[in-house]
């Protein structure tokens, strides 16, 4: 996410660069790749250019790949594909955008690492003939190994409202576009429905949302942040931008008072509903309670608020219907 950003997201806490692997580790996962490629270089195997993020130019990927390791946001976007053929996938910030279920699935996949530190002899080990990846742009990743393991497609967001045409992209380099439409389909059409429902309680009302990372701050998320752009699709407004652009801002406990802009604020929140334990620490300082919003009873804690793909969208649906729209 470049530039814009004015708060410390957690994508911004995996901003490491990954070390360099031994040579000895990158002679083996050179060697080991043979049996991971063959597929691909075979006078059989179809490739197919793709404009790949890492890369001024195409890279050739297999048209039909067989053993796929995902990294970055490319975990999400796959991992409810039941036709992307997983062996490897990368833990790390995107984990927040699972669901219950795909934090199952991925746990019982090998790991390859976390956030930056990809370990490239494992990704070896799996023989993936496409590695995907969805790292942020941010990050800065180097991947030079991982392109003399398997064929790299890299899609890459610059900032969090990119997440749909991000997924959209890795789903098309993993050779499962139209599986993955009808997630697209799906969720498409739970949003219309909660804009059709709620358009009379929603009419006029301007939304916050609030998050906080810890440092004592908390952040004023535009409409297009990681918190409120699902939530828009419903139907709820937010505030476009702040006026420097920024898609979010880092604000302290004395300015509590930008929410009496508002009519009501989304926080979020634990699966039971419960704040998340660092914005519950901003609405136990005094200022919180004097904001119009939490005088009129107007915040909501949301679970899942913040979450960048079409599944865990869902679940971001349902929990704003029952604990917001049917409140209003």
């Amino acid at each position: 996410m470049e530039g814009r950003a004015a708060t410390a997201h957690p994508l911004t806490l995996a901003r490491r660069l990954a070390t360099g692997a031994a040579a000895a580790v990158l002679a083996l996962a050179t060697a080991a790749c043979g049996s991971g490629t063959d597929a691909a270089d075979g006078p059989d195997a179809a490739t197919r250019a793709f404009a790949s993020d890492h890369t001024d130019g195409e890279v050739e990927i297999p048209e039909s790949p067989e053993r796929i390791v995902a990294i970055g946001w490319a975990v999400p976007a796959l991992i409810s594909v039941e036709e992307a053929e997983l062996v490897g996938v990368s833990r790390g910030t995107q984990d927040t955008s699972l669901t219950p279920e795909e934090l199952e699935k991925v746990e019982s996949l090998p790991s390859v690492g976390t956030d930056l530190e990809i370990d490239v002899e494992k990704v070896a080990e799996l023989e993936p003939d496409l590695i995907v990846s969805g790292l942020a742009s941010a990050m800065d990743f180097d991947y030079s190994e991982l392109e003399q393991v398997a064929p790299v497609a890299v899609a890459a967001m610059d900032a969090p409202v990119q997440w749909k045409e991000t997924s959209q992209r890795i789903a098309d380099a993993a050779g499962v576009a139209d599986a993955h439409a009808e997630l697209i389909e799906e969720y498409d059409a739970r949003a219309e429905e909660l804009s059709r429902t709620y358009a009379d309680e929603l009419d006029g009302m301007t939304f916050a949302s609030v998050a906080a990372w810890g440092d004592g701050t908390w952040v004023l998320e535009h409409r297009e942040a990681h918190g409120p752009n699902v939530l828009a699709d419903a139907g709820l407004e937010f505030t476009e931008e702040a006026e420097d652009g920024a898609f979010s801002e880092n604000l302290s406990p004395e300015e509590l008072d930008r929410l009496n802009d508002y009519d009501a604020v989304i926080v979020r929140a634990e699966e039971n509903g419960d704040p998340e334990a660092e914005v519950q620490k901003i609405m136990d300082q005094g200022p919180w309670e004097e904001t119009a919003p939490a005088e009129a009873d107007r915040v909501y804690p949301v679970p899942y608020v913040g979450a960048m793909s079409y599944t865990t969208g869902l679940l971001v649906f349902d929990e704003l219907e029952e604990r917001v729209l049917k409140q209003l």
